[in-house]
């Protein structure tokens, strides 16, 4: 597991791990910053203008992301705007770091090989108290103060903000707040006669009525032109076709979020509880899976709408017709957008005219009036300060950074991302931006995100990339070879493998 590779690593960290700090590239002259007897406290090498600003003279902040692909892209592209607007003074050197290789290979450099590690790193938001737990983090607090920059969490979306402080400090700083999206082919929704759909019931219905119109030989769709010829003419099903308009993939770490997290949170149920231990043996957990069990295996004699054998890129099918509902990442739209719009030869206004975007707030809510319905789990990114970089010249320059990567959020946006500053929901040239205006307007509030709930058991609860916890319970809850059990017994067994895990590693 993968818990066990970093302990093994943390192991060999406390054997063959020195000392080390970032290169001071000032001598001091400065008074330290009370630090409280903080043995990660920074080594104050720090000098000042005579307006009281942090000096930096040729700075180097080696960063760590774990955004890749086309937000990964255009993250490059802010941060080479960073060193440009502080070309001899502050340079940021980027390394991108795979999902699923992040917390394996930060914390095991950090602690086994420091005179290669990060100053420091921006993740997943959901692991920063997990990644806290194994000492590769040191907090931002006295870094901030350092930096002299006018920083105050409630600057910052309170849900995402409240699950990085702790009660020695700060320990993450959101850089954005996102969650998966539904995307949708209106254009063959509304060719078919029906209705766009608000909420779970009424997009259950579209589907069912979808699969029943394949089934009865009258289910129209059109095939872009990559796919047919330059044929977009719109076409009809042949009767007897088995039609699964709703793609869930069962292994998609994007899917898990959506069905497996903010499905529970909108329908009253709990992941972790205050004392970060698992809390999804719950009635209103089961019952949540149990109503998406029936998606794939209906018990009132209606048709199935989504199937496991689905491909996991499920894109092609999309453009194809043969799906009408996918949950993807937000930051795929800009390339379905200009795939639409220039490749698949549905015409210049393809995107508008095919594809529509369904926020995910009160989306799998059985009962839309709970407050708790609106709520959507999301991952957001989260700076930390890695415990190698002790330099309070260099950790004062990395919240200078962080705090200037907040700021982008109208670049950042078009990764997807919407802002962690509240300022920047209220930004009036971010909101009539245009890709705002098109797409970022369906992303979802931002009030609205919370991370699940902190817990350091983040791999035996949630059990991402892993088999257990909340997300085992969501693939058994589809599985064929899994159907045999009712929900009951799959949460339960996968709630006393979660508390099992968490003994074993305590």
């Amino acid at each position: 597991m993968k818990k066990t590779k970093i302990i093994y690593s943390l192991l060999l960290a406390s054997l063959f791990a020195t000392s080390v700090s970032c290169t001071a590239k000032t001598p001091s002259n400065n008074p330290p910053v009370d630090d409280g007897g903080d043995k990660n406290a920074l080594v104050n090498d720090i000098k000042y203008d005579e307006e009281g600003n942090p000096i930096f003279d040729g700075v180097e902040l080696d960063f760590w992301s774990i955004s890749i692909g086309s937000d990964g892209m255009i993250q490059q592209r802010i941060v080479d705007k960073f060193n440009k607007e502080h070309l001899g003074e502050i340079s940021v050197a980027r390394r991108e770091v795979r999902h699923d290789e992040f917390s394996n290979t930060v914390v095991n450099t950090i602690n086994v090989d420091p005179k290669h590690a990060p100053d420091l790193v921006v993740g997943h938001g959901p692991r920063v108290a997990e990644l806290k737990s194994y000492n590769i983090f040191n907090k931002w607090d006295e870094a901030i103060k350092y930096s002299k920059i006018d920083f105050n969490r409630d600057h910052y979306q309170k849900a995402v903000m409240d699950d990085f402080y702790y009660d020695d400090g700060l320990y993450g700083i959101p850089l954005d707040c996102h969650s998966n999206i539904l995307i949708y082919r209106k254009d063959i929704i509304l060719q078919n006669g029906l209705a766009i759909p608000s909420n779970f019931d009424e997009m259950v219905d579209v589907c069912k009525q979808l699969a029943q119109k394949a089934k009865a030989g009258t289910y129209q769709f059109r095939t872009s032109a990559s796919f047919s010829a330059g044929d977009i003419s719109w076409q009809t099903k042949p009767a007897g076709t088995n039609l699964y308009p709703y793609y869930m993939c069962i292994e998609a770490l994007d899917d898990e979020a959506t069905y497996a997290l903010t499905g529970v949170l909108q329908n009253g149920g709990k992941i972790v509880n205050d004392k970060g231990l698992p809390a999804f043996n719950t009635p209103e957990v089961i019952n949540y899976f149990k109503r998406m069990r029936t998606l794939m295996y209906p018990t009132d004699g209606t048709l199935p709408i989504i199937n496991e054998t689905n491909p996991t890129e499920f894109i092609d099918q999309f453009y194809k017709g043969e799906l009408v509902f996918a949950s993807t990442g937000p930051w795929n739209l800009n390339g379905i957008k200009d795939t639409c719009n220039s490749k698949i030869g549905f015409g210049q206004d393809s995107f508008k005219d095919t594809v529509g975007v369904l926020p995910l707030s009160n989306m799998f809510a059985f009962d839309t009036t709970k407050e708790y319905a609106k709520t959507i789990c999301g991952i957001a990114h989260a700076f930390s300060l890695s415990k190698t970089c002790t330099s309070a010249t260099e950790a004062a320059a990395a919240v200078v950074f962080v705090d200037w990567m907040t700021k982008q959020y109208t670049e950042w946006l078009k990764g997807g991302h919407l802002p962690s500053l509240v300022s920047g929901m209220e930004d009036q040239e971010f909101l009539n931006s245009d890709f705002y205006q098109s797409i970022g307007q369906y992303l979802g509030n931002p009030a609205n995100i919370t991370l699940g709930g902190r817990t350091k058991y983040y791999t035996e609860t949630f059990g991402s990339e892993t088999n257990n916890g909340i997300n085992e319970i969501w693939h058994q809850t589809f599985n064929t070879n899994t159907q045999n059990k009712t929900i009951e017994e799959i949460v339960d067994e996968q709630y006393k493998r979660s508390l099992a895990l968490i003994a074993d590693v305590q």
